[in-house]
């Protein structure tokens, strides 16, 4: 892999946030059917610096991002989980910016990552949710979807650079609406009756095996809350994006996760 792949990978996921923004508020978490961190046995994750993207949303629905607003965001949220209550039931160790070969591979891993989790939120969380994922239960029971993906073998290239057992992948892309959006977007509902997504505000963050690549854990909300440029949104925005994630110590998972659709709508299948 190369780092336009990265970047290729990060075009992609700003396409599906987009379209899935103009949808009714949607939040779901899966969790890898039967998986429980191991009892009696330490844990450790490494949490690799946050994908973090902060701009403006123009009129015609151009994302222009803002290097300043993402620099601050990156630093709030970064603090914000390493204070993170959720996260003390593991080791976590947060990991700066590697450099040299590590840093190529790392980048090579927040790319599959990317393209991994674009697939879990079409199949998986939202949209089109796969036959192929769902979990057999009893006539009657609710339908559960498993985590099925995995970002391959080779991901234990990154145990071996981190000493971890588990790495966690965090994602998120806030877009505020310009002044001629939002008039656009009143003008569009009074006038048309059509939605405009008035701004983008989704996170994802992922649980990765790193002795198979499995995914474990992913939780995804396409309208998140906080505001990740000021310390106590990034608190409220990790607090979100930590939702459903695995304690140490419970039994394993007998059900999936899935927090209700805000609306009785769902996106058409891209």
């Amino acid at each position: 892999m190369k780092f336009t792949l990265y970047r290729a990978a990060m075009g992609g996921m700003a396409a599906l946030c987009l379209g899935l923004s103009a949808h009714p508020a949607m939040a779901g978490s899966l969790l890898k059917d039967g998986f429980a961190f191991p009892a009696g046995t330490p844990v450790k994750i490494a949490v690799f610096r946050p994908d973090v993207q902060v701009g403006t949303l123009r009129t015609g629905g151009v994302d222009e991002p803002n290097a300043d607003w993402t620099a601050q965001a990156r630093t709030n949220l970064q603090s914000a989980f390493e204070g993170a209550s959720d996260a003390r039931d593991a080791q976590m160790v947060f990991l700066g910016e590697p450099d040299g070969e590590n840093a190529k591979l790392l980048n090579d891993y927040r790319a599959l990552f990317q393209i991994v989790s674009k697939e879990i939120l079409g199949h998986g969380v939202f949209v089109d949710r796969l036959p192929t994922k769902k979990v057999p239960g009893k006539t009657g029971d609710p339908v559960r979807h498993n985590l099925d993906w995995t970002l391959g073998g080779g991901a234990q290239k990154l145990k071996q650079v981190t000493g971890a057992d588990y790495a966690l992948f965090v994602y998120t892309h806030d877009s505020y609406g310009s002044a001629g959006r939002k008039a656009a977007q009143l003008f569009a509902a009074a006038l048309l009756g059509v939605y405009v997504a008035p701004g983008v505000h989704i996170g994802y963050a992922g649980l990765v095996d790193l002795n198979t690549g499995d995914m474990k854990w992913f939780n995804a909300d396409i309208q998140m809350g906080g505001d990740p440029r000021t310390t106590d949104g990034a608190a409220k925005r990790v607090g979100e994006l930590l939702r459903n994630f695995p304690k140490n110590g419970t039994a394993p998972a007998v059900a999936v996760a899935q927090a209700p659709a805000a609306a009785a709508s769902t996106p058409a299948a891209h």
